[in-house]
C-alpha cells in the first residue's frame, strides 16, 4: 500500500522567519516528499492552498507528472515572500509582526499528503511577534495571559512590575523540576527574540544558581532576516539539547547579555546577565523572569512530562525573549 508523506524540520509544519521588505537572503525551508510504500507513485501535483497561499512558493519542483520510486524521497524548498502585494498590511501597532498561514499538498492519483506552512514576518528587523503567535506556529494551545498579544512596544515598565503567576491562565508555579524516572532531560529553545550573540543556556542544582551547568548555546550566524539568528523561530543551537541532572531538583537558566552587552547593545545593566527559573537569584532580586506552562498540543491536550518556559530578560512583559520546551520532567515539590 502506498504511503505518501511530507516532512519538515518541525512537527507542526515549515516555519519561516523573515523581515518585511528585506529582500536578501531569501527565506526558505526544506520540505521532503516521501513514498513510504512498496510500489512506485506518480506525483501529479504539488500545490499551495490556504489563506496566504500567494505569499509562498515551491522552489526546485520537478515537472509534473513525476515518478517517486518506492521508498524514495523528493527534496523541495519552500519560500515565503517578505515583500509585495501578497503580504497583508503590517500591524498598526508600533511593534510586532504578521503570521502567514498556508498548506502544501502533494498528490499522487487518489493519494495525497499535506503539511502546514507558516511565515513569521517581522515588521522591521527589531520588531517581534507575540508569544501567542509563536505558540500558533509551533502548534501549541495555551493561555499565557498578558503575553498572548503583547508585541513588545519597547516602552514603559520596570522589571519590578513584571507580573507574577497570572491567575486564570495556564501558568503554574514551577521554579524547579526533577528528571523523569528514565532517560535524559531535553531543554530545547523553540523561539528567540533577544539581543544578538551566541547565548548559552542550561541548568543548576536547586538553591545553587552560581553552579550553572551549560547544556548548549543558541548559535549566532550572519543572516539579515533574523538579526543573525537572534530574532527567529526555532533558533539553531550549538551542542546537544539533552542533559542528566541526576535525581535532585534543578532550575533552568539562560544568559541574556543585559549587563555585559558583550554581543549587542541596548540592554539594561540592572537586569543582570542571567535569567533563572527561581525568582530569588534574578536581577533585580525576586523578579519573575520565567513563566512555566504544562505543554498542550493544538487540541489543548496536555503533553505529559513537558513544559513551555517563557523568559523575560528585560521589563516589557512579552515573555518571548527566549522560549523553551522542557521535556521528561516533573515539577519539583
Amino acid at each position: 500500500m502506498a504511503m505518501l508523506t511530507l516532512t519538515t524540520s518541525w512537527p507542526n509544519g515549515a516555519i519561516l522567519t523573515g523581515v518585511r521588505d528585506v529582500a536578501s537572503p531569501t527565506v526558505t525551508q526544506p520540505v521532503v516528499v516521501h513514498n513510504g510504500g512498496a510500489v512506485d507513485l506518480m506525483l501529479t501535483a504539488l500545490t499551495i492552498d490556504g489563506t496566504n497561499r500567494a505569499a509562498f512558493k515551491i522552489n526546485n519542483a520537478p515537472q509534473m507528472p513525476a515518478l517517486l520510486a518506492a521508498g524514495g524521497s523528493l527534496p523541495l524548498s519552500v519560500q515565503v515572500m517578505t515583500s509585495g502585494g501578497a503580504l497583508p498590511a503590517a500591524p498598526a501597532q508600533d511593534a510586532g509582526g504578521t503570521v502567514l498561514v498556508a498548506t502544501l499538498s502533494a498528490t499522487a492519483g487518489a493519494t495525497s499528503a499535506q503539511v502546514n506552512l507558516f511565515g513569521v514576518i517581522l515588521t522591521t528587523a527589531t520588531h517581534e511577534v507575540t508569544l501567542g503567535q509563536i505558540l500558533q506556529t509551533l502548534g501549541y494551545k495555551l493561555n499565557v495571559g498578558a503575553a498572548q498579544n503583547n508585541a513588545n512596544p519597547n516602552s514603559g515598565g520596570t522589571a519590578q512590575t513584571l507580573p507574577r503567576i497570572e491567575s486564570g491562565t495556564d501558568e503554574i508555579a514551577a521554579p524547579l523540576f526533577k528528571k523523569g524516572p528514565t532517560g535524559s532531560v531535553t531543554l530545547l529553545p523553540v523561539a528567540r527574540f533577544s539581543p544578538k550573540g551566541p547565548m548559552p543556556f542550561g541548568w543548576y542544582p536547586a538553591g545553587s544558581p552560581s553552579m550553572r551547568k551549560q547544556v548548549a548555546e543558541m548559535a549566532s550566524m550572519s543572516d539579515a532576516q533574523t538579526s543573525d539568528m537572534a530574532r527567529t523561530m526555532l533558533p539553531p543551537i550549538a551542542g546537544a539539547a539533552t542533559f542528566d541532572p541526576g535525581v535532585g531538583a534543578f532550575g533552568v537558566w539562560v544568559y541574556t547579555d543585559q549587563l555585559s552587552q558583550k554581543y549587542d547593545s541596548g540592554g539594561t545593566t540592572s537586569n543582570g546577565d542571567y535569567a533563572y527559573s527561581e525568582d530569588g537569584p534574578n536581577a533585580p532580586a525576586n523578579v519573575h523572569r520565567f513563566k512555566a506552562y504544562p505543554l498542550k498540543n493544538a487540541s489543548g491536550e496536555v503533553v505529559t512530562g513537558s513544559y513551555l518556559l517563557a523568559v523575560e530578560e528585560a521589563a516589557n512583559c512579552d515573555y518571548q525573549d527566549y522560549v523553551f520546551v522542557l521535556s521528561n520532567v516533573t515539577v519539583a515539590p
